[in-house]
């Protein structure tokens, strides 16, 4: 028997031996168990990947909001809600976690004596983030830019800020008067503080965002990443372009730092500028 299992079963015997206040602690403590067992790889596991891009709120008043909790159930703490009609959420994990194939193989009894499942969700704009009971979500096929990222402000913002780092740095290998970010006060504006401050002390052989000793830039393109443009809050934008007619990709990470996107790292074939 796996140790995530025995950590169920222990807390499943001593659950029922108390009463009122003890119960309700253990209840969370049970409820942890279930993500333990899920990160161990022990439980029923369900690839999110595989699931909507966006979803929405149903099933609550207009005069009403939904609750995000801190943990998965109503014992947690309230940290934030989502207005009853919000959408174009984003959905991070869930638990229970549970297989397709296994789900489809119970019996409608079976089915019915599932825990209730709960989904850990973000806002759009990065600015609610909780747990909420799954009976209130839904799949959100209509909103804007699910499927790219579009429809989020602070996705666009990430990919603006990238392309506008990338096309300013542009313009200073070609006109000798420009200064590039990289290298002045602006950095900060398109770093991560501690980034930046490498940046300013640093003088790397190669050009830190084109990862070239010469360059003859062409053919800029800067995008989200189609697959995965946003994962656990870190944001992907795809730099592609050509250096004297080789193409070639650069990938910038970014984090949301006091409310604004910042690169935290820019990756190149073979290196990491960080």
């Amino acid at each position: 028997m796996s140790k995530a299992m025995e950590l169920k079963l222990a807390i499943s015997g001593a659950t029922r031996a108390m009463p009122g206040r003890r119960r309700r602690l253990a209840s969370k403590v049970r409820a942890l168990a279930v993500m333990v067992a899920a990160l161990c790889g022990t439980g029923p596991v369900l690839g999110e990947a595989d699931g909507p891009d966006a979803w929405r709120v149903v099933g609550v008043a207009p005069d009403d909001s939904l609750n995000a909790r801190m943990g998965p159930g109503t014992d947690y703490m309230v940290i934030g809600t989502f207005d009853h009609d919000a959408r174009g959420l984003i959905q991070i994990t869930c638990v229970p976690l549970l297989p397709a194939g296994i789900y489809h193989g119970l019996s409608e009894e079976e089915r019915q004596s599932l825990p209730p499942r709960w989904c850990l969700m973000r806002s759009p704009d990065f600015s609610v983030e909780g747990w909420v009971s799954q009976r209130f979500i839904e799949e959100d096929p209509g909103a804007a830019g699910a499927a790219d990222g579009e429809g989020d402000p602070v996705l666009r913002m990430a990919r603006d800020r990238a392309e506008a780092l990338y096309r300013d740095h542009m313009r200073s290998l070609s006109d000798a008067s420009v200064t590039s970010p990289v290298h002045d006060d602006r950095a900060a504006q398109f770093f991560t503080g501690s980034l930046a401050r490498e940046l300013g002390n640093r003088h790397p052989d190669a050009d830190p965002l084109f990862d070239a000793q010469d360059t003859g830039i062409s053919d800029l393109r800067v995008a989200l990443d189609a697959e995965q443009p946003v994962f656990r809050g870190m944001i992907t934008v795809n730099v592609d372009f050509r250096n004297f007619g080789r193409s070639q990709r650069a990938v910038a990470r970014l984090r949301v730092e006091n409310g604004s996107p910042r690169i935290i790292r820019i990756e190149h074939d073979g290196w990491t500028l960080e």
